[in-house]
């Protein structure tokens, strides 16, 4: 996952979420975060966007069962993003009819794996060979101080709707001021955390299954909406050395140059 994903965060009580409470945080990126930033803003050109969306789509196919957005939750919401990055049409149709075509048994699979510095990645992969993918990611992970956790990680990341947003025209220009506005607007909408990430760009946080609701929400308020996919989110978070951030860095790299690879979580702070 080339895009900046903030490390968090503090889950809401019903309490919380009752009393119309919401988390709001302003800007601020840690050292891994930057790095994650300028990497992708280098390397994720269209063409790498697609193949990655394009992945997601045959692991949501796979796994709703159907190439049908009305019927397949997971599907539409993919569709929708490629769809916000404008995927042509003819690509999407035909990455839907290669997976109605696929015979290859491919499934999608979740990998945990204890990274430098005792940091964790989930990996997320979809293969028809489970065992040769495994193989060849074990050589790379042991060049980089790394191993499978299988399954010992898990219990660190939260599934959470990610939604990252431009506020509506004429919305405060100041950071705190349209921390404020935003924070008003996630009450009113149904998210759980936000926070202002970058100038004019806000992200908001949401149970997975009220993604499509919050991004709704925030549409008809005249937020437009750039991204907005499921996440898995760091309960808890790794601090790492230098040397060891630059070790995930070149991990980053190898792992996700794999073409069944689909997406990369940490939890590094």
């Amino acid at each position: 996952m080339l895009k900046n994903i903030p490390k968090i965060l503090v889950q809401l009580s019903e309490n919380h979420l009752r009393n119309g409470q919401v988390l709001k945080r302003c800007a601020g990126h840690s050292k891994w975060q930057n790095i994650r930033h300028i990497k992708g803003a280098k390397d994720m050109e269209r063409s790498q966007i697609f193949t990655k969306l394009g992945r997601q789509i045959k692991v949501a196919v796979q796994e709703g069962g159907s190439v049908d957005p009305k019927l397949n939750t997971k599907l539409e919401q993919v569709i929708g993003q490629a769809k916000r990055v404008n995927m042509p049409a003819a690509t999407l149709q035909s990455i839907l009819k290669s997976c109605q075509d696929d015979k290859s048994q491919a499934k999608s699979h979740i990998l945990d794996i204890k990274g430098p510095g005792s940091c964790f990645i989930i990996c997320e992969v979809f293969t028809s060979h489970l065992h040769q993918l495994r193989m060849s990611m074990a050589t790379i992970l042991r060049k980089h101080q790394s191993k499978f956790a299988d399954g010992s990680g898990m219990h660190l990341f939260q599934e959470k709707g990610f939604i990252e947003a431009v506020p509506p025209e004429g919305a405060p220009i100041r950071e705190e001021e349209l921390l404020e506005k935003a924070t008003e607007d996630a009450i009113e909408t149904g998210a759980e955390d936000v926070k202002i990430i970058e100038e004019n760009l806000v992200q908001f946080l949401c149970g997975k299954s009220n993604l499509k609701h919050l991004v709704e929400g925030l549409e008809n308020v005249n937020y437009q909406v750039r991204s907005a996919s499921v996440e898995y989110i760091p309960v808890k978070v790794q601090s790492l050395s230098d040397s060891d951030l630059e070790l995930c860095k070149s991990l980053y790299e190898k792992l996700e140059n794999l073409p069944e690879v689909v997406r990369l979580s940490d939890n590094i702070a």
